[in-house]
This record gives structure tokens, C-alpha cells and sequence, in this order.
């Protein structure tokens, strides 16, 4: 008999171990699932916003020869580097030259021909505003992309696109889209959302036929319960709760800084709050001089 009641206790000293070790195994992966997710969710986000993409640096007209004081370098801003002009404007007409002439020196004969050339081209495909592309402002033809950026909602063009297949219709480019989307019947609770990433290969095909066909929707962070994007403005030294390169007093110009904040609920009560800062890496403005 004691025996038996010995043996009745260890073994009931074994299960309650054993249930209790369950239990923080349990709790250990759903900690772990709920801070990985977070911690994957914002590390795409980072990685996507550091390569965020702009042609604005193949440009040639957007930043001056330093070896050549003389010569009409543009801002990307669409300022001009030295106060010359030496493009057609938007209204197909030229600056006048304090020195006599066109912009620049050009005659009058090859500036109507160049004007002509921008008009035809702002009239055409290249000089259209998409959702991710702006309109070719010069003769080069070169579109800036457009960063557009609200208080829970971001859509820019990224290289941190890998591709994969050698012959897939791609590139190292991708024009990408975080939004919150509902989240119905969530074992989380109400009034919660799920932040997911649209990510479309096909960045220079923006035809209605094709536009979209490639994209893919992925779901990173379920619960998301608050999340709210800034943006620093380092000429004005502002914070802004809205962005769009296409708006008359932001042409051209990319965020110097975005500040999100996120707050996620999770499962047996879980949930974090947190401040993040994302920083595009592409010197847009040319390299920092103090560096």
C-alpha cells in the first residue's frame, strides 16, 4: 500500500511538471511568433524603404559639373544648380539670357525646335503621372519615380526586388504598396487590421492591360491596432502627415526621414507598442558634406 501511494505521488508530481512545461512551451512560441512578426513585418519595411528608388541621379541636368562653374546643373528639386535655365519649361517656352539669345547661349531657332521636342513628349506616354511614375519634365526623358505617403498607407518604387527567374519579365526594381486591410473574425479581437505588402514587379509597365497582373498581396502583421506614418522635411525642418512627390511644393523631393508608429495586439493578451525610423539610403540631393 505505501508503495502504491508513493508511486501515485511521483506520478502526479511528474504530470503537473509536465503539463506546466507544456504550458511555457506554449507561451514561448507565441511570444516568439508575436515579436517575430513584428520584428519581420518592420525589417521589410526598413529594407524596402533604405532602397527606395528614383532615376533622379541618372539625370545628368539634375546636378552641376564641379569642375565647370559655368555649367546648368539642375536641383532634383527642379531648381536650377547655378540660376540658369537650359531646358524648355513646362510651357514649352525658354528663360531669357541676361547675355542675348536662348538659355544659355542656344539660339532662337534650336530653342523653338527643343521646345517643340518637350511638348510632343509631355503630350506622350513619358510625360504622364501614374500612381508610381512622374512625368518627364525635360528632353532627356528621364521620369522620377513618385513617393506617395499618407498617415497608414505607402506606395513608392523600391530595388530591393530580387529576382530570381533569368527570364521572368523583371528587374531588381518593384513598385510596392503597405496598407492596413480589415481583419474579420480575428481570434485577436476587435477592431483590428493586418498590415500587408503589394509587391508588383512589373515596375515600367504601367498600361492599363497589364498594370497590376503581376502583383502579390502578402500579409505580414495581423493585430495591428494603431499605425500612423510621418515624414521629416529637412528644408523645412517639419514634420508632414502627408506625401506626394507630384504636389506643387514637394516636386521632386523624397522624405528625408519616416517615423511610424505601431501598436499590435496578440494572442492571451499580448501586445507592443513602438516607435520606428526609416531613412531612404539613395543620396537624392547629392552626397552630405559633412560626411
Amino acid at each position: 500500500m505505501i508503495a502504491i501511494v508513493l508511486l501515485v505521488m511521483i506520478s502526479v508530481a511528474i504530470y503537473q511538471a509536465t503539463t506546466q512545461t507544456f504550458k511555457y512551451r506554449a507561451k514561448i512560441i507565441n511570444e516568439g511568433d508575436f515579436y517575430g512578426g513584428i520584428r519581420l513585418a518592420m525589417g521589410l519595411l526598413d529594407r524596402d524603404i533604405g532602397a527606395l528608388f528614383s532615376p533622379v541621379n541618372l539625370n545628368p541636368k539634375n546636378f552641376p559639373d564641379p569642375n565647370n562653374p559655368s555649367s546648368g546643373g539642375k536641383n532634383p528639386d527642379g531648381s536650377n544648380a547655378n540660376n540658369t535655365v537650359d531646358f524648355p519649361t513646362r510651357t514649352g517656352g525658354f528663360n531669357s539670357n541676361p547675355r542675348g539669345g536662348g538659355a544659355n547661349g542656344v539660339d532662337p531657332q534650336t530653342a523653338a525646335a527643343q521646345a517643340q521636342q518637350l511638348e510632343e513628349l509631355q503630350r506622350s506616354e513619358l510625360g504622364q503621372t501614374t500612381d508610381f511614375w512622374l512625368g518627364a519634365t525635360d528632353l532627356t526623358a528621364i521620369r522620377p519615380t513618385r513617393f506617395v505617403g499618407t498617415e497608414n498607407k505607402l506606395s513608392f518604387v523600391t530595388a530591393s526586388h530580387m529576382r530570381i527567374y533569368k527570364n521572368s519579365p523583371e528587374c531588381e526594381y518593384a513598385k510596392v504598396v503597405y496598407e492596413l486591410r480589415e481583419e474579420k473574425n480575428s481570434e485577436i479581437g476587435d477592431d483590428v487590421k493586418t498590415l500587408v505588402k503589394i509587391e508588383d514587379p512589373m515596375v515600367f509597365d504601367d498600361t492599363s492591360n497589364n498594370k497590376g497582373k503581376e502583383a502579390k498581396i502578402y500579409p505580414l502583421l495581423p493585430g495591428v491596432k494603431r499605425f500612423k506614418f510621418r515624414y521629416f522635411r529637412r528644408d523645412k525642418k517639419a514634420w508632414e502627415t502627408t506625401w506626394d512627390t507630384n504636389r506643387d511644393d514637394m516636386k521632386g523631393l523624397y522624405p528625408d526621414l519616416i517615423e511610424l508608429t505601431i501598436e499590435v495586439a496578440g494572442l492571451s493578451k499580448l501586445a507592443y507598442r513602438g516607435i520606428y525610423m526609416f531613412h531612404p539610403e539613395t543620396p537624392f540631393y547629392g552626397m552630405d558634406p559633412t560626411l
